[in-house]
């Protein structure tokens, strides 16, 4: 099933056999778990980049302002929507 992995290697051009890694639903932990994911695939792939693209959309929690659910309220405000993405290799003397 063509996820969001797959848009964005259609949008960078890129070959759709690139291997990729996806981890659904992990929230701010997926931050940690993709490093070490990443850091293992650039240290076994000495001349490898590993393009990694993490997101957060909140969207689904989403409700409308309500004076009764002031945590509701709290929780939109501190977990917002975010996106980075930075490029890992092992081998930094052939960049």
């Amino acid at each position: 099933m063509p996820g969001a992995d797959f848009q964005l290697i259609r949008s960078l051009g890129l070959k759709p056999t690139v291997k990729r890694v996806m981890l659904y639903h992990q929230g701010c932990f997926a931050g940690g778990t993709v490093l070490r994911i990443v850091k293992d695939l650039a240290k076994n792939n000495a001349s490898a980049r590993v393009l990694v693209v993490c997101s957060d959309i909140t969207i689904s929690t989403f409700r409308g302002p309500s004076e009764d659910d002031m945590a509701c309220l709290v929780g939109q405000a501190i977990f917002g929507d975010g996106a980075a993405a930075v490029v890992i290799g092992a081998d930094d003397h052939k960049l």
